[in-house]
Formats: structure tokens, sequence, C-alpha cells
């Protein structure tokens, strides 16, 4: 029954999770997503270069069926593995160059933390100080309770570290994103890759930097992804180790609970995670046909209740204010479902009408709630009603999202105030017309990683292999799924994007070795592959193929460079 149950398990996932994958693969491949460099968030979808795409995808299927047939790289991976100190040293400098890059980047922007960050930072301030006016009934905290997690931590934090000390929560993002990187390394040892598949997960995010330039972004972001790979990691490791005879390592339990604690605690969205992994160590337990496994649920669980608990608890006694339920989530669901209008210029993004529903009903949770759900149904039976105002306001939103390759990470620092004059070179970077050159790079990057992942979902499939890394996809499936309904941001998908780094050289692993011995049968297959994903374009274009603005993008992009130059 055990084997039956995972097998329906692992065909979901998988079948989900390549679903998603071609989707966004075929959207990048034959649409990008522009953002504006202002505080609006206006998006427009733009068409892009198929043809380019699939040219350097080509060559680089190329380049790798070289490599392979010369055994240039079971040369490379048979000398890193006999050579662990020269493994090491080369992993540490592609960290050093990503630690680097980023604690440049926070140097010579010294970007301010504006809204919500500097909102809860502010908090954190009060409650060190006795100014508790956020905690009252119409105070940001009352009504963001999803923040106290983060605000309980730079409460404490900023005894030592001071009131809005910018740089040392950045630096700190820095070093996490640092530790992130090699975590996923990490994993793929667990998994029992080749090393030359570990460094390239860190190479891989040296090239695709937009993780690297959120060090500037004290939000929960960056904290909530190292903990959730650390919970990852450690949870693995536990798994590996009852392989062993006698091999029961509960620190491993203790270091991942504490960790997923953290990583909700920091930012309540990386709940997903949480879930993912509560899913994964109960489907292991089945596979593996072993109790032990579910003390890390139960351990995972009993972190989420302290988090939920203690530091409201603590922070009420501090303030005296009793901090309800604050606003409803069910506002959010309103803003996720909420089509692209005079003020909302992406679909399903934020809107400043609705966030307001919790003042406009009195500071009532139940009352919001009310008006939320009302706002919920007219939507939906618009939808109902409108197919194609449906297939529109859905096909935008993902694309709005996930295949805007910047993620945000040139816009969080556009938008905020600086204590410094950047010099001309930042400021260049920074412009419309200097960042559109690393944007066209990062789209490429971005056909290549989702082409990475995709080649996973095959493989395990065919291969029937899944096991050890099933937290990854199972996870990305989630945040796939909740930021469908939810409020919409391509920094609040990106988190799930770096997921896809180490399942993409995964994939492109799983690649190499069939090129090793590739016979017509393989290429026969390949064919038949990439005309289902041509037939998939064609049937699906209204999901892929989103060019309405290409001539308004064009306009804002030549008037937006003059502006820019004065």
């Amino acid at each position: 029954m055990s084997k039956t149950l995972y097998s329906v398990y692992r065909y979901i996932v998988l079948g989900l999770f390549l679903i998603i994958n071609i989707w966004l693969f075929l959207l990048s491949i034959f649409s990008t997503s522009r953002l504006t460099s202002d505080a609006s968030e206006h998006t427009y979808y733009t068409g892009d270069h198929a043809w380019l795409h699939i040219i350097i995808l080509v060559v680089l299927i190329a380049a790798v069926f070289y490599l392979v047939r010369n055994n240039i790289f079971t040369r490379i991976n048979s000398y890193l593995s006999n050579n662990e100190k020269t493994f090491i040293r080369i992993r540490n400098i592609c960290l050093i160059i990503i630690g680097i890059s980023g604690a440049a980047w926070v140097l010579l922007t010294q970007s301010n933390a504006g809204a919500d960050q500097y909102y809860v930072l502010d908090a954190a301030r009060g409650l060190r100080n006795g100014d508790y006016s956020a905690f009252r009934y119409n105070g940001y905290i009352a009504k963001y309770t999803n923040q106290i997690g983060l605000l309980f931590i730079e409460y404490i934090i900023g005894f030592i570290v001071g009131d809005y000390n910018y740089l040392f929560w950045q630096l700190l993002n820095v070093v996490m994103i640092v530790f992130t990187y090699k975590m996923f390394s990490d994993i793929l040892g667990i998994l029992k890759l080749p090393r030359i598949a570990s460094l390239s997960t860190i190479i891989l995010g040296i090239l695709f930097f937009p993780w690297t330039l959120y060090s500037v972004f004290i939000y929960g972001n960056v904290a909530g992804l190292f903990f959730a790979t650390s919970a990852f990691k450690y949870t693995m490791l536990f798994i590996d180790s009852l392989k062993e005879f006698n091999s029961f390592k509960i620190s491993y339990i203790v270091i991942s609970a504490f960790s997923m604690m953290l990583s909700v605690m920091v930012k309540n969205n990386y709940l997903i995670f949480m879930i993912a992994l509560i899913i994964y160590t109960v489907a292991e337990a089945l596979r593996h046909r072993n109790i032990q496994i579910i003390l890390v649920t139960c351990a995972v669980i009993a972190g989420f209740a302290i988090q939920a608990i203690v530091p409201k608890l603590v922070i009420e006694k501090i303030s005296g204010c009793n901090l309800g339920s604050g606003a409803s989530s069910w506002t959010w669901i309103a803003m996720g479902l909420h089509p692209s209008d005079g003020n909302v210029y992406a679909d399903g993004w934020y809107s400043g009408r609705i966030a307001a529903f919790y003042e406009n009903n009195d500071y009532d949770t139940k009352k919001e709630a009310e008006v939320s759900k009302a706002e919920i149904k007219g939507y939906i039976d618009t939808y109902k009603n409108d197919h194609k105002a449906f297939t529109s306001f859905l096909s935008k939103k993902v694309a709005s999202q996930w295949n805007n390759p910047e993620f945000q990470c040139f816009w969080i620092t556009n938008v905020r105030s600086s204590d410094i004059e950047k010099s001309p070179v930042i400021s260049d970077i920074l412009s419309l017309k200097g960042s559109s050159t690393f944007i066209a790079f990062l789209n490429i990057m971005q056909s290549i990683i989702l082409f990475g992942s995709m080649l996973y979902a095959v493989n395990t499939l065919i291969e029937g292999t899944f096991a050890g890394a099933a937290v990854l996809p199972l996870t990305f499936i989630g945040g796939f799924i909740f930021h469908l309904f939810w409020e919409g941001k391509c920094q609040y998908t990106l988190p799930y994007f770096m997921l896809l780094l180490p399942l993409s050289i995964i994939g492109f692993y799983s690649m190499a070795k069939k090129l090793s011995s590739v016979t017509k049968k393989h290429l026969y297959k390949c064919g038949v592959f990439a005309v289902i994903l041509l037939f998939i374009a064609i049937i699906f274009n209204r999901f892929i193929i989103l060019n309405q603005d290409n001539k308004s993008y064009r306009q804002y992009r030549e008037y937006t460079i003059e502006q820019q130059k004065l």
C-alpha cells in the first residue's frame, strides 16, 4: 500500500511540475514581461525572439555533447573527486565571487529601506524605546500581524546593531545568500551527484544574479530562503543517515525544525516551504517504511507553533497592546484576483483600494473579511461568465510574476532613496538603457534554467527516480499554485524560482549522461518532444505568446531614456 501511495504521489508531483515547467519555458522563449522603473509596478507584455533562445539552447546542447564525447566532463570530475582540497578551493572562490558582488552592490547603492521594510524596522525601534503607536488598533503591526516574527528578530538584534542600521541587515543578507548557494551545492552532494554538478550550481548562481542583488532588500525574503534551504538540507541528511546501521542523528532534526521555524518567522510566505517539507517527510516515511522520519514532521510542526505564539506574547507583554488578527487573509486573495485597471498596472498585484478595506471597516477583521469575500465572489462570477477575461487575467498574472527575467532586482533599488550620490557606473546600470543589456542576458539565463529543470522532470519521470530532490519541485508547485490567487509580485516568486537552479543542473547532468551513449532512438524521442512543445505553444498560444504591449513599451522606453538623459 505504501509503495502504491508513493507512486501516485510521485506521478502527481512530477506531472504537475513538468506541466508548469513547460508553460514557463515556452512563455520565456516567446514573451518577456517588463516592469517600469518607477513605483507604479506597471508591467508591459512584450514579444521575445524565440529563435534566439532556441539557437542558444542548441549551441549549449552541442557544447555539452562535445565535452561529454571527448571525456572532458569525466576528466574534470575525476580530478575534482581525487582532489578534495582543489574542489573546496574552487567552490570557495565561486562563493567569494557571489559575496563580493553582493557586498559591492550594497556598498555602492546604499539603498534605504522603504515601505514595509522601513515600517517593520520602525516598529522594532518603537518597541525598544517605548513608542508603541505601531501596536495600537490603528498601527502598522496591529494591521499586519504577519510581520510579528520579523519584527521580533529585528527587535532583539537591534539592541546590538541599533536603529535603522540598513548596512548591517544588507550585509547580513549577503552572508546568507552565499551560504544559501553553498547549501544548494551541498544538497547535490547529498543526492550523490558528481562534484562538477555541485560547482555548476554555484556558477549558475553567479550568472543568474537577481538573488545576489536582493541583498539590499530587508524584508525577510533572503533570510527565509536561507533558513528553508537549511531545513531541506538537514532533513535530507537525517533521512540519508538512517540508511546506516544504528545511526540516528537527532541534531539534524533539531537544526531542520529550528531552521524552518525561523524561515516562517521572518516571512510568512515560507509556510509553503514548510508544508512542502511536511509532505516530503511523510512521503519519505512511506517510501522507506520508517516511522522515525515522522519525527522531523513533528518537530517542524512544533517549531511552527512556537513561532506563532511566543513572539506575539512577548510583544503584547512589552507594549501592553492586545494584537488581534489584523487584516484578513481574504484581502490578499481579493488583490490576487483583481484584474489590472487604472490604479493596478499588473493583474493580481497590490491594490491600495483593497488594502484599505481594514481601515474602511473600522479595523474589524470580520467585517473586512466579508467585504473581501464579496469582492472575490464578484471576480469569480466575472471570470465564470467571461472566459476571455479569465484567460487574459490568468495568462497575464502568471507572466507578470514568473516571466520577468530580472524579478524586480533593479526595481527594488530604483524606487528607494540612498544616503550617497551613486556613481555614474551604478546610475547607468540602474537606468532603463543600462539595465537592458543585463536584462537581455538574464532573459536567456532564465530560459536555460527552465530548460534544465524541464529536463529534470522528463528524465525523472522516465527513469523512475525522484526521492531525495522531491522537496524542491514540491515546493515550487506549491508556490506556483499559491500565487495564482494570492497577491502577486516578482519578489514573491523569485525564492521559488531559485529552487530551479539545482534542479536545472540535475537536468543537464541527466542529459549529459544520455549524450554519452546517444542513439537514433534518443534523437527520435527528442524530436517527438520538440514537436509536442510546438503543438502546445500553438494550441495554448493565449497563455504563452503575449506581445500586446510591444508598441506601448517601445514608446515608454524611448520616452524614459530621453528623460533619464536630462
